[in-house]
């Protein structure tokens, strides 16, 4: 009698503590999404440091998008990268290294470097662009600290 009672209660605990975990002690459903909600991975810390610069929605805009196309073409260039994988290991299974075989896939890395490099300047600039003085400022605070959502880095306070 007291085996069932024991483990009703414990399947009773192990049930509020899945709920709990779901739904959080203020029991309704957790959700981190809308207007600068945070929510994970690399979303929430632009999410993050659009709403430390109290940017409008149209700032936002164009902000995201040019997140959005530096990403693309950073990636694009990874794939190029990793596409050399195989020639660099070809380059280095014979009895000698292939030296220009690997300057050609050094030079294909630079290439892919620099690209994602004005993919950067573009996308900076174009953010510069929508900031006003005030969020510039900010950001280039952001930027120096390497903090977001208010967190404290070095002793930088964002």
């Amino acid at each position: 009698m007291f085996g069932i009672i024991f483990g009703t209660i414990c399947l009773i605990g192990l049930i509020a503590v899945l709920r709990r975990r779901r739904y959080g002690w203020w029991g309704h459903h957790r959700h981190f999404r809308g207007h600068h909600g945070y929510g994970w991975g690399p979303r929430a810390a632009l999410n993050g440091v659009l709403a430390r610069l109290d940017t409008a929605p149209g700032q936002e805009k164009v902000i995201v998008a040019a997140v959005e196309e530096f990403v693309d073409r950073a990636r694009e260039s990874g794939r190029r990268v990793r596409d050399t994988r195989s020639e660099l290991a070809d380059s280095v299974r014979g009895e000698h290294v292939d030296e220009n075989r690997l300057a050609d896939v050094f030079g294909r890395h630079d290439a892919a470097i620099g690209e994602v490099r004005g993919a950067a300047v573009d996308a900076l600039r174009k953010i510069h662009e929508a900031l006003d003085e005030r969020q510039r400022k900010l950001f280039g605070d952001l930027v120096e600290s390497g903090g977001y959502f208010g967190w404290q880095r070095q002793g930088h306070a964002c």
